[in-house]
């Protein structure tokens, strides 16, 4: 495989990742909403026999995993400058 599309798929990964983690900060914000319609996703379990109620995406780990995706992408765009775009 030569550096060019090497380069290619490294900045498509990247570019994955990014959208990704955007679309993991729109579910860290709650339902998703469109013109009509509005889709919650919870999680249901048994705790001392009552039903407790999750949300299926937690902000937080939403987040966090956001955040993990985009240092991912960085690594990634960072491989592909070259030496003299880094200085």
């Amino acid at each position: 495989m030569n550096t060019a599309v090497m380069a290619e798929e490294l900045l498509a990964i990247a570019t994955l990742f990014r959208v990704t983690a955007a679309q993991l900060r729109r579910l860290a914000k709650g339902p998703i909403r469109t013109e009509h319609d509005t889709i919650v996703a919870v999680e249901a379990y048994l705790y001392r026999d009552q039903t407790k109620l999750e949300r299926a995406f937690p902000p937080d780990q939403c987040q966090e995993t956001a955040n993990l995706l985009e240092e991912f992408a960085d690594k990634l765009e960072a491989l592909i400058r070259s030496p003299r775009q880094r200085a």
